[in-house]
């Protein structure tokens, strides 16, 4: 039982100590409080904070308080709301470092999505000042990140042979990431000796002491290193004895809604930056905790993947805003992105807003329509053959949800052809320029009412994007055939932004072919593209993979190129090897990279897919997949030990006429109705 109701200002704890008091269940307790910014640390941060702990560093100072009234709730480690007592504390500040303590030691929500890992049979880290070999693995990566740089996956090869390895030794037909992640032992990581869990290891020295827990450790392997054991079950043992100051804050401070926000915000300005959204939704979860509750189970489904709980509980309060009527000083407070003062006001007098916000939420409106648009726009081969990777899904922008929310529960989708929502999403993500301006505009029209206003089928919106620069112009696809001959005709100068594509600029103060040299050029664009043009490649591939993030490293692909990097990314001081002319003007030494970076030359390759090619040629299986045409001339390239100018020449061509094929193959998806006639 730990007693903390009599400390008034400062106390302190050790670390393994802190960890009961969240877990109590007499006593004082240490819960969350319901305003708090969401988990946000890195891996990195998570395996340096874990060093410093390790290498004898403070924890630092973490701050409390007591509850306001007896009515009080908080958050426990699962983020289950519960009711709290006038002897709990709530954690005001440190909630980023607690949950890295509480996920080396197997607890706590991260433990769903990552895992820490020591490896005992290493005696340093090359090109890390780690003390230790700290490792990290998550749900997307299960075999671990680079040791050195605990954000960055392993090189293509090293992760094609590891899952190649873990599909013969587990028996499956292909690598389910969330399934390996579970099942996954320190031998499995990439480049491990001897890695044991973190947990593992704290519950050892905690359960049978020093002596015992490194005895215990030598026994299971004769990799682990002694020197190393018995320096890391030291360094651990400090680590979990040492001490974290807490900081009673003032029962002024709390017990004023006003002042209590405010600090909240600006602690953020010294530590882990907080952004006006997380604020936003955590003073809506002080106020209703229901909202968090509801969110949990939303966001732990299918339904709840199309982006963070944050932007889902923001956007349903957007679209509250529109659908219920209230009355406004300035129109754009009706149709904004909800800010921290507006929830005070729907707290205290905006009872239509409210009501119609928490019907959403509680009464689970918001999951039947994000169930209805995941259904209408996750792509099918057989029922929905234009639709949306998942993969693609969690690249969609928070503004474009906010969007897709409004015209679901305004009914405005309900009528329209099947094909229609997944065309506008791809519209969106591959070229409106400002998103926030974007959905502006449509929740104004909204608001306004409009006469005029037809968001399905209408193209009035679209052209006003295009007349306000939100959007890029979309070049009709009887003009391709001329960018075409352009580029048959093309020399063997490399061309830049500028040049490219030009054909297709018949307005000169809105060249349409902007749109096509973004594509092309933008590596995020390049990205979301693709992922739509190989949509069944991925589906095929990767059945069951369902992210909520859209971080990179975590996918279960790779952005792959067609003529390898070093075909044409070759060190310049050899060029002499890679080259059969002299560059005089250094034209393919500036523009190679940009164009052997863009859209024609990429694709995305399942991890151990294309492990045998390396830089060798492409197989044809590949062909269909990813639209490649004359293989030969591709296969020509990657082989040809020294380029000619009219090697160069057929670089430029095959790039930019896959370019040209892949935005043909969006139009023939739906984008044709986006194009201006």
């Amino acid at each position: 039982m730990i007693a903390e109701s009599n400390f008034d200002t400062f106390a302190d704890k050790p670390i393994a100590e802190v960890v009961h008091w969240t877990e109590e269940e007499s006593g004082s307790r240490l819960y969350l409080p319901p305003i708090q910014r969401s988990a946000v640390w890195r891996n990195a941060q998570i395996v340096q904070y874990w060093d410093s702990l390790l290498r004898g560093y403070p924890a630092g100072l973490m701050m409390v308080h007591h509850p306001k009234s007896d009515a009080a709730i908080g958050r426990d480690l699962d983020g289950s709301t519960r009711t709290v007592r006038d002897q709990d504390f709530l954690l005001f500040d440190g909630q980023q470092r607690l949950s890295a303590i509480l996920l080396g030691l197997g607890k706590g929500q991260l433990t769903s999505h990552l895992k820490l890992w020591v490896d005992l049979g290493t005696p340093e880290v090359a090109g890390s000042d780690l003390r230790f070999l700290l490792r990290i693995s998550s749900n997307g990566q299960p075999f671990g990140y680079e040791p050195e740089n605990p954000n960055a996956k392993f090189s293509l090869p090293k992760r094609r042979s590891k899952g190649e390895e873990w599909i013969e030794k587990s028996g499956m037909s292909h690598l389910v990431a969330t399934q390996a992640f579970s099942a996954v032992t320190g031998d499995d990581l990439i480049d491990s000796v001897c890695a044991v869990s973190l947990s593992e290891v704290a519950a050892l020295v905690q359960e049978s002491g020093i002596d015992r827990a490194i005895e215990t450790l030598l026994s299971r392997s004769e990799k682990i290193r002694p020197d190393v054991a018995g320096e890391f079950v030291l360094a651990l043992d400090r680590a979990l004895k040492s001490r974290i100051l807490f900081q009673v804050i003032d029962a002024q401070v709390i017990a004023q809604e006003e002042e209590y926000i405010r600090f909240f915000g600006r602690l953020g300005q010294g530590g882990t930056p907080l952004s006006n959204d997380e604020l936003t939704y955590s003073i809506i979860k002080h106020h209703f905790p229901q909202v968090h509750d509801c969110m949990k189970d939303i966001a732990a489904g299918p339904a709840g993947r199309l982006t963070s709980e944050v932007n889902l509980v923001l956007g349903a309060l957007r679209v509250a805003k529109v659908c219920a009527p209230w009355s406004v000083s300035h129109n754009w407070e009706s149709y904004g992105r909800p800010q921290p003062a507006f929830v005070s006001r729907l707290r205290s007098e905006l009872g239509g807003v409210r009501e119609e916000f928490l019907g959403l939420i509680e009464g689970r409106r918001l999951q039947g329509l994000l169930e209805t648009l995941r259904h209408r726009l996750v792509y099918d081969k057989l029922t929905n053959p234009t639709g949306l990777p998942v993969i693609l899904l969690a690249r969609l922008p928070h503004q474009l949800i906010d969007v897709l929310l409004l015209m679901q529960a305004r009914g405005q989708t309900r009528d329209a052809p099947a094909e229609f929502l997944p065309s506008f999403v791809l519209y969106w993500l591959l070229f409106v320029i400002d998103s926030e301006k974007a959905a502006n505009t449509m929740f104004r029209r909204f608001v306004s009412a409009e006469p005029d206003w037809e968001p399905v089928g209408d193209l009035k919106v679209i052209r006003h994007f295009e007349q306000e620069w939100i959007s890029r112009r979309l070049p009709r696809q009887e003009l391709l055939e001329d960018a075409r001959n352009e580029i048959r005709n093309g020399t063997h100068i490399l061309r830049g932004w500028p040049e490219r594509f030009t054909a297709l600029d018949r307005d000169e103060e809105r060249p349409a072919a902007d749109a096509i040299r973004a594509l092309t050029w933008d590596s995020e664009l390049i990205k979301r593209a693709l992922l739509w043009l190989q949509r069944d490649y991925l589906a095929a591939r990767h059945p069951d993979y369902d992210p909520t993030s859209s971080r990179d490293e975590d996918l279960p692909i790779d952005l792959d190129h067609l003529v390898p990097g070093n075909s044409f990314g070759f060190h310049w001081k050899s060029r002499g090897s890679f080259l059969a002319f002299e560059d005089s003007d250094q034209n393919f030494h500036n523009l190679r990279w940009p164009l052997g970076n863009s859209l024609g030359n990429r694709r995305w390759l399942d991890a151990p897919e294309n492990r045998s090619r390396q830089d060798g040629p492409i197989d044809v299986p590949d062909v269909t997949s990813s639209l490649i045409d004359e293989i030969d001339k591709w296969n020509q390239l990657i082989e040809e030990r020294r380029w000619t100018t009219e090697d160069v020449r057929t670089f430029q061509r095959i790039i930019d006429l896959r370019s040209i094929a892949i935005y043909e193959t969006l139009l023939n998806g739906g984008l044709n109705r986006f194009t201006c006639r």
